[in-house]
């Protein structure tokens, strides 16, 4: 007898079995009893539009809400029939090219639990992971969930990433766009083909479904990676930002994960986003037990010009912005600077000093950068 299963036992989460038989058969345990009826009637609904008569469907929760039990059964209704739904794709507004991003966290796509949280720590950006934090055999059901939580879950104020996978790209892309999400990133992105052929699957299912504006983040974790770095970001309107993943790149170039090891692929990686005017991020920092380390490495990326910062726990985002927030002295300077242009433009001033010292465009964008990082741009 043939059976689908799908989810897990854990908390959160839920467990649905299909199996085939002879008229329909419900059988839900919740726990809390008085849930029972709702589940029920979910699961009629999600049924009927899948045209399921005969079948025996066993449903068990822990804790789980509703839109991790509409995944699950979904999942499990889908290959059971064999049949995709037409759905549409929710609304959100689109994302600007310059919003801050000084954080990003890496949420496993996987785990109702930590989904479900994901909005509350305040980064800048969440990015849920269908790729390295999710098993392959869990991987066609993490779709269907993060779909789901794009459309149901309380982000705040956190911009939405979807890290998809490169051999699955078309699958990934196909459900998660239903979602919406901000952006989409590409990891182990190795040359503009890796990227036009993210850009004419989002164009295709964006036309199909109704939205715009998904943004790309190409992943930089090769050596072929780095020496393509021009061509990648070139390649695509729709890339904001390019970010660094250190643990598979020093794989990859067979070395040591050090500061001095990563030296050369930071540089470059920086030097191309600012030349062709999106932002540079850098990888995440994998030791969650020491702060101390985190806070170094994070302010040394910022001198050399990175714009932000991955985070795999939600205890490192706050030492990441705090390393990100400017100084009192340099807010100040920045508001003299964007007043003494201002002034200029008054008078129809073509050249522009202040304190003695001329003011050109660098120093007006480091004016800018710190002004928004402060929260006043």
């Amino acid at each position: 007898m043939r059976e689908i299963r799908v989810g897990t036992e854990n908390e959160r989460d839920c467990l649905v079995l299909i199996r085939e038989g002879r008229g329909l058969s419900i059988n839900v345990d919740t726990k809390v009893s008085i849930c029972r009826d709702d589940v029920v009637n979910l699961v009629k609904e999600r049924i009927k539009k899948y045209g399921v008569k005969d079948a025996e469907i066993y449903i068990k929760e822990f804790g789980a809400l509703d839109y991790v039990i509409k995944a699950r059964l979904d999942y499990a209704l889908y290959r059971f029939t064999g049949r995709r739904l037409k759905e549409k794709a929710c609304k959100r507004k689109e994302t600007s090219r310059d919003r801050l991003r000084r954080s990003r966290l890496y949420v496993p796509g996987n785990n109702p639990r930590l989904l479900v949280n994901a909005g509350i720590f305040e980064s800048d950006c969440i990015i849920l992971d269908l790729e390295d934090s999710v098993p392959p055999d869990q991987k066609d059901s993490a779709r269907f969930l993060v779909k789901e939580a794009l459309r149901n879950l309380d982000f705040g104020e956190s911009e939405v990433w979807v890290r998809v996978n490169r051999e699955f790209l078309n699958d990934d892309l196909r459900e998660i766009l239903l979602g919406n999400p901000h952006g989409i990133c590409l990891p182990k992105s190795e040359g503009k083909e890796d990227v036009k052929e993210a850009e004419k699957l989002i164009e295709r299912y964006e036309s199909e479904y109704g939205v715009r504006g998904t943004k790309l983040m190409p992943i930089i974790e090769s050596a072929k990676g780095v020496v393509n770095l021009e061509e990648i970001v070139k390649s695509s309107d729709r890339i904001v930002a390019i970010a660094f993943g250190a643990e598979d790149f020093t794989r990859d170039i067979g070395g040591e994960k050090s500061w001095d090891s990563l030296l050369y692929a930071r540089s470059r990686l920086v030097t191309v986003a600012k030349a062709f005017g999106v932002q540079a991020l850098d990888t995440v920092y994998s030791d969650i037990n020491d702060i101390d380390g985190l806070i170094e490495e994070t302010k040394r990326i910022i001198k050399m010009g990175f714009d932000g910062k991955g985070a795999i726990h939600p205890e490192q985002i706050g030492y990441i912005h705090e390393c990100f927030t400017p100084s009192k002295e340099d807010i100040e300077y920045a508001k003299k600077v964007m007043k003494a242009i201002e002034e200029a433009k008054k008078k129809g001033l073509g050249a522009v000093s202040l304190d003695g010292k001329m003011i050109d465009e660098p120093v007006v964008k480091r004016a800018e950068r710190i002004l928004r990082l402060g929260g006043i741009l």
